[in-house]
């Protein structure tokens, strides 16, 4: 459980395959400019197959902890990782929060809780990339421990090794 500083009550818990239609209106509740910061390019909605992918996952090498609001139900917030199919011992890691609660600690807490589902599940190394601009975001990663790799043009590499 996580309590935000007004109060509202949310609940961390896996995403499960009957969390296909919040996952969609959760997107859906997204800025573009967000939306651009989570998938680093323009995405102006998920496709099915991409919904079916978000949500049907094995809670090992694909693990996705949602942020929930006991008010409504809605989902307001995700973290997940998927293993890297080249490179089983690494896996890419994500966040996304609604864009009326960000900076309330929502990424920070579902950000936390994958680092430790990943290293309980025997991932060796978390990756991340973020936009360059993406200051909040950055600033996550190096609380968490990330480093910063490598740049290009599409943002910044950012790793953790877990032990």
């Amino acid at each position: 459980m996580l309590v935000l500083a007004d109060g509202t009550r949310l609940r961390l818990r896996p995403i499960e395959r009957g969390d296909r239609d919040g996952l969609a209106a959760s997107f859906a509740r997204l800025s573009p400019e967000s939306r651009r910061r989570r998938f680093l390019s323009t995405k102006p909605q998920l496709s099915d197959r991409e919904l079916d992918y978000f949500t049907d996952i094995d809670h090992v090498g694909h693990e996705a902890i949602a942020a929930v609001d006991e008010r409504d139900g809605s989902l307001v917030g995700v973290a997940r990782y998927a293993v890297d199919r080249r490179h089983p011992a690494a896996a890419h890691m994500a966040v996304t929060v609604a864009d009326d609660l960000q900076g309330m600690g929502i990424g920070a807490a579902l950000a936390s809780r994958a680092v430790k589902r990943a290293r309980a599940s025997g991932v060796d190394v978390l990756m991340a990339t973020t936009l360059s601009e993406n200051r909040p975001a950055r600033a996550l990663l190096r609380r968490l421990g990330f480093r910063a790799v490598s740049a290009h043009a599409s943002g910044i590499d950012h790793e953790l090794e877990l032990e």
